[in-house]
């Protein structure tokens, strides 16, 4: 199974090492996953990554599902020129209902089908006559095993196609009738002749009598054309009518391109009323083939959410994939719900690399020396360096289990974390604001909480007036009742608190006084554990 192991908007180092050290366990139980990441890094994160030498994850948009994740792909193709018999054996040997018509670039021109043979060829039925139109002389040799006596023309059959069922008399009489035109007859020398001498374009002798040699010398004489075939009239015309290119029984299909989202093709195959799609690059060419039944199948990506379970949270689209794992240390929102028993580990610690580390130890998973260096950092990181109130025992426990693998110094991995903690500050508002947002709901109620960790926190409370803008831009674009900033001093233990929007949530909710502009919340270092759960519990109470 493909497994797209995913982390939170807005990524920290927990989340991102956090996806890798999960894609790694998964794929050594025997799925395929791979981590991607749906925020930019942080460059905390970048200098954990480069100090450990693991790859940044791809950016992922969305996980709604595409065409491409429902097509066909190396799709049987016919050439425009092909005749039609051959299209008819395809369909009728592989079981398939049509067939894309191309040049030879691969350019799609149509789409032949059951449907459209049908069509087309009962509206030829009713004009009671057969009309060939440039179709390829080798396309009739081809099908009927017939063979050509004289060639003088351009290589197609072009005409109406008439049956020499008539005396040379008649025929000398309808002259003027079948110039130009293609007439079919069996072994009479005396018609033969005549409908040379009238100016037929091609003369078919059927039953596989060969022609005499006046016959040829006036055909040559004339620039007429003589097949032979091996087949009695009837069966000769019919190969005839079967010998016509295909692109003239096929009908324009319906294309989109495999980038589309499934819900467009969906849309599409209703409102065109087709069974069939066929999918194209820009220069439309044929990439694949998508028809009704391949829509009935679980083209649904299959996710794994580390450090988050809110869809709110999470990736674009995430309403449209599966669930197949989750692993946090967040509170469980109950977005997620399954019909199948899947991976579910939540556990109230300080790091979801805690918990990883937990399960690769129980399952006995192998990590590489690199990944367990970045899981270290990533613990030190979300537990503030083991001095977050999230930080458990065993989240101690684990880091020093880490620490006796690496044979390494916590005093320098806890160094090397400050260093890169303090890369993280940003400066711009509007950064500051983003880089670490949550939004999260209850009783209806939509709001935001962002945190920023410094040593300095006077330089953001100097920003107080811009910082509340931006973050007023933020409560009104996202449509939130109130939004939250906290800047956390993590070597004093400490947040100042900055709110807008409707406060006195804020206020009541956490028993501080905003009236300054910002509030001091000594030993107040977590958003999860600290600020969430007093904010939903009072929206709780008021409902």
């Amino acid at each position: 199974m493909e497994v797209l192991v995913i982390g939170h908007r807005n990524p920290d180092t927990d989340a991102i090492i956090a996806t890798i050290a999960f894609s790694h366990i998964l794929n050594s139980i025997g799925y395929e996953a791979q981590a991607f990441r749906i925020g930019n890094i942080q460059p905390e994160t970048r200098v954990v990554l480069e100090k450990t030498g693991l790859p940044i994850p791809d950016l992922i948009i969305d996980v709604k599902p595409r065409v491409s994740d429902v097509m066909t792909r190396n799709v049987i193709s016919i050439n425009e020129n092909d005749p039609i018999k051959k299209g008819i054996d395809i369909l009728v040997e592989k079981a398939i209902r049509s067939l894309p018509v191309v040049d030879k670039n691969l350019k799609v021109l149509g789409l032949f089908s059951v449907e459209s043979f049908a069509k087309i060829f009962l509206k030829e039925l009713s004009t009671a006559r057969l009309n060939l139109e440039k179709v390829l002389i080798e396309n009739f040799l081809k099908i009927s095993n017939s063979r050509i006596i004289t060639s003088p023309g351009n290589g197609y059959l072009e005409g109406r196609v008439y049956v020499g069922a008539m005396s040379a008399k008649v025929i000398a009489k309808r002259s003027d009738e079948i110039r130009g035109q293609i007439l079919i007859v069996g072994d009479r020398e005396d018609v033969h002749l005549e409908a040379i001498r009238a100016g037929v374009s091609t003369l078919i002798i059927s039953g596989g009598f060969a022609p005499s040699k006046h016959v040829l010398s006036e055909a040559e004489k004339k620039g007429v054309n003589i097949i032979v075939s091996p087949h009695d009239t009837y069966t000769t015309l019919r190969f005839l009518d079967l010998s016509q290119p295909i692109r003239k029984f096929s009908e324009y299909p319906v294309i989109i391109t495999e980038e589309a989202p499934v819900s467009e093709l969906r849309e599409l195959m209703i409102r065109r009323g087709t069974r069939t799609i066929i999918v194209t690059d820009e220069l439309n060419r044929l990439k694949g083939i998508v028809t009704r039944s391949d829509l009935v199948k679980d083209y649904r990506k299959k996710i794994a959410l580390v450090d988050h379970n809110e869809y709110s949270q999470s990736v674009a689209g995430i309403e449209e994939a599966v669930v197949v794992a989750v692993v946090d240390h967040h509170r469980i929102s109950g977005d997620i719900k399954t019909l199948n028993p899947i991976i579910f580990r939540v556990e109230p610690l300080g790091s979801s690399n805690t918990i990883l580390w937990r399960i690769a130890k129980e399952m006995k998973i192998n990590i590489p020396k690199n990944l367990a260096e970045a899981m270290l950092y990533a613990i030190l990181s979300d537990t503030l360096l083991l001095k977050s109130p999230t930080t458990t025992e065993i989240d101690r426990n684990t880091v020093k289990e880490i620490v006796d693998m690496l044979e390494i110094d916590l005093k320098e991995a806890m160094n090397f974390m400050r260093i890169a903690m303090a890369a993280n500050e940003p400066s711009n508002p509007s950064e500051i604001i983003n880089r670490d947002l949550k939004i999260f709901e209850s009783n209806k109620t939509l709001f935001g909480i962002a945190q920023i960790f410094t040593t300095n926190p006077a330089s953001y409370i100097s920003m107080l007036n811009s910082l509340k803008q931006e973050m007023m831009k933020e409560l009104m674009t996202r449509k939130l009742n109130f939004l939250v900033l906290m800047i956390t001093d993590y070597i004093e233990n400490k947040s100042y608190i900055m709110a807008v929007g409707n406060t006195t949530v804020v206020e009541n909710a956490l028993g501080i006084d905003l009236s300054s502009g910002y509030s001091e919340m000594a030993g107040v270092t977590s958003r999860k554990s600290q600020l969430l759960p007093n904010i939903l519990r009072y929206l709780e109470e008021i409902s």
